[in-house]
């Protein structure tokens, strides 16, 4: 068999592979989601069986709904007298006057004893109106004199609700009833195929643009990205993504202010279009198959009002002074605000705009690195990186902006940079800085750029660059850093001025011994790592002697009625509590570590704190070995992060680690046993500098290019993962 035979029976088998795995998926959709009802109660009150008089009569509720709106069916609870009952039931929706309006009916071997039984009207839903009485008539056809059937009722008549037909000595009384107020139907399995179809075309489509077109990485990318995180925007609901909410009304504040529209009101309410205010909330949306019928209803319609005539009570914009962040989302909600779209569009509107910006700034990253393509092809398509692109969240910007700056820098690694790449260093380490503070310690990257790729005077655009990062830093988040310096007395502030002027000219100092003598480098890093013990130490024992921080008394007094404490970590805290940190961070990696794992791969998507869809642990193990793969270095190829470079990387990784447990520690009750609030996904843009160190250990090298299979392999088991959480999330 010749090479292109092997080609295309590959693709043969692969597509049977995609097709039985979108056949297995729609499978468990329509089983757990399909068919599911949600009930008001309009009767919750019995003890007593009502037996009909005449079966075929049957027994007759009047009710009435004060709420009004549509109804799908009714929920009946029945008696069968404890024995199986033959023949066929039926129910009937009839208005006040007895006309039909809907109905449905069953099989009576269906009907279990003591158990409520749902009948989905065969018409469709029937809108009521609030407070009108309507009857539900049901009644049946037994096979023998025998098969009895009643219903479950209340003593008494309740509120005018009486239930006529029973026997004599049953008397009257209300059943127990339900209304239902959603049903799914068949919706679930029938618009799985939408990302079902966009999932096989996203890895088939790899597959012909990789082994029979032989595409370079970047359109590859691309198209791939395209179609996964379109996927990735239609199953995460509504406002579930991690932080949406909040995101979703920061977005709305700024695309309020762009169109010229006041945002709040004079009691300080966000202000929306009144199609908004309904699903705008303070916390993360509903989730399931209801909440994608919804979405799926209003999607695409048009023609809503774009005057802020209501307001949401309780709905906050999150805190940011870096408006870059949301510029896409920003630009998405003004245009669909404009165009007349609902919430739900407007909604989408604004994550395809974030996922096309990310999309935009991870090509970017892919077509500057120089020798680790397949590194960043597969990190970009993470499937966390897809939820984060494909949702509202400012984090997508400060993923795309690391990626763009690791590939930069990687790329003044390995060669020459031109005449004014300085520059663009510069605006790309002003630019990162400021995007999520904890990400800062990358912008020392920079450092490992040969001299010589930097042209004349190296040591002194690198500082220019340290500098427009530190200065861009500080501009953001001034805010921040005043409230957890709470704790200090206005006369310190000089000495922590003269303090932090005496460290950066050592830092000064030592940047230019570390460019200049590559023979200190390693007494400078030691030198490094004993001047932050020191400090640690230092500020340990300075507060020790300073009451810093609440006192026992106070710790006790601040237990809240849930068991959390008022009190959380602050600078000052965390130096005179150095041992619990220590511990604290020590114990809260010791029991999550594999969950961070997870989170930071995407095989743990959704909102960790609130709700949480984790695939398999294969798929977890899988797409840490293609990332082993796409890392894995060529025998005749050089380092990529040669000599002291690695353990720089590295060192730069653990200070991200290290400040987002600072950060968390800030929202951590002090009475808590592990840190909380630390989420894998803030150590996603780690994932390419990981895999580098990982590839860089030649004890396992490859003799050929794996470039094609790798790329394929990430497309398709980013695809399995959203196959299993589209599963998973329409069950919930």
């Amino acid at each position: 068999m010749n090479k292109t035979c092997r080609r295309w029976l590959a693709g043969v088998v692969l597509a049977a592979i995609v097709l039985a795995a979108l056949a297995w998926t729609w499978y468990g959709v329509r089983q757990t989601a399909d068919g599911r009802s949600r009930y008001e109660q309009i009767n919750d009150e019995y003890s007593r069986v009502v037996d009909p008089a005449d079966p075929s009569a049957g027994l007759v509720q009047t009710f009435a709904w004060e709420k009004g709106g549509a109804v799908y069916g009714v929920r009946l609870l029945f008696s069968i007298h404890g024995r199986v009952a033959h023949g066929t039931m039926h129910a009937e929706l009839q208005d006040s006057a007895g006309t039909r309006l809907a109905g449905g009916s069953c099989n009576m071997t269906a009907l279990l004893d003591n158990t409520f039984y749902t009948f989905i009207f065969k018409e469709g839903p029937v809108n009521l109106t609030a407070g009108e009485s309507y009857r539900v008539r049901i009644w049946y056809e037994p096979a023998t004199a025998e098969d009895v059937v009643g219903l479950w009722a209340s003593e008494t008549v309740l509120a005018d609700m009486p239930l006529t037909g029973g026997t004599a000595d049953s008397g009257e009384g209300t059943a127990a009833l339900q209304l239902v107020t959603d049903h799914s139907g068949s919706f679930a399995s029938r618009a799985f195929w939408v990302p079902g179809a966009l999932l096989a075309l996203a890895v088939l489509g790899g597959w012909w643009l990789l082994f029979v077109k032989k595409a370079g990485a970047v359109p590859v990318f691309c198209v791939a990205g395209a179609l996964l995180g379109l996927v990735m925007s239609l199953i995460i609901p509504p406002l579930a993504g991690p932080d949406e909410y909040a995101h979703a009304a920061t977005a709305y504040v700024q695309a309020s202010e762009l169109l010229g529209q006041e945002p709040y009101d004079e009691q300080g309410r966000l202000r929306m279009r009144k199609c908004d205010a309904p699903y705008m909330t303070d916390e993360t949306g509903e989730r399931g198959v209801f909440a994608y019928k919804r979405m799926a209803g209003q999607l695409l319609e048009t023609g809503h009002d774009g005057a802020l005539t209501a307001v949401a009570e309780d709905v906050r914009a999150a805190e940011s002074g870096n408006r870059l962040l949301y510029v896409p989302m920003v630009l998405g909600m003004a245009l669909g605000r404009g165009l007349g779209l609902s919430f739900y569009g407007m909604l989408w509107l604004a994550r395809l705009c974030n996922l096309a910006v990310y999309l935009v700034l991870a090509a970017l990253a892919l077509y500057l690195t120089p020798r680790a393509k397949n590194i960043f092809f597969c990190a970009g398509l993470l499937p966390m990186a897809l939820q984060v692109a494909g949702c509202l969240s400012a984090d997508m910007m400060a993923v795309g902006l690391v990626l763009v700056w690791l590939a930069w820098c990687l790329r003044g690694m390995a060669q020459p940079l031109p005449p004014a790449g300085w520059v663009v260093t510069a605006v790309l380490a002003a630019l990162l800085a400021p995007a999520k503070a904890i990400y800062m310690p990358l912008v020392g990257l920079c450092l490992a750029v040969p001299g010589q790729h930097l042209g004349t005077r190296p040591a002194w655009k690198k500082a220019a660059v340290l500098a427009a990062a530190a200065g861009s830093w500080l501009w953001a988040n001034a805010g921040y850093i005043r409230y957890q310096m709470r704790e200090f007395t206005p006369n310190i502030y000089p000495i922590l001025l003269a303090v932090g002027l005496a460290a950066a000219l050592i830092a000064a100092g030592g940047i230019w011994l570390f460019i200049r003598r590559p023979r200190l480098r390693p007494w400078l890093l030691l030198a490094l790592a004993v001047l932050l013990l020191g400090g640690l130490l230092g500020g340990h024992r300075l507060f020790q002697f300073k009451q810093a921080g609440p006192t026992a008394q106070q710790l006790v007094e601040g237990i809240l009625p849930n068991g959390d404490s008022i009190y959380t970590y602050s600078v000052g805290t965390m130096l005179r509590y150095l041992p619990r940190v220590v511990k604290l961070t020590v114990a809260t990696f010791a029991a999550n570590l594999p969950a961070y794992w997870q989170q930071m791969l995407g095989t743990a998507l959704g909102e960790p704190v609130v709700y949480s869809v984790e695939v398999s642990w294969l798929l977890t193990l899988a797409m840490t070995g293609v990332l082993w793969l796409a890392a894995m270095p060529a025998a005749d190829r050089p380092r990529r992060l040669p000599g002291w470079q690695l353990w720089w990387a590295l060192a730069l990784c653990a200070g991200c680690v290290g400040l987002c447990v600072v950060a968390c520690l800030t929202w951590t009750p002090m009475n808590y046993e592990l840190i909380f609030g630390i989420q894998g996904r803030y150590f996603l843009p780690l994932a390419p500098l990981l895999a580098l160190a990982a590839g860089e250990w030649r004890g396992v090298v490859r003799s050929r290019d794996l470039s094609a299979g790798v790329r394929l392999a990430q497309i398709g088991l980013s695809a399995a993962v959203l196959l299993e959480a589209i599963s998973q999330l329409a069950a919930l």
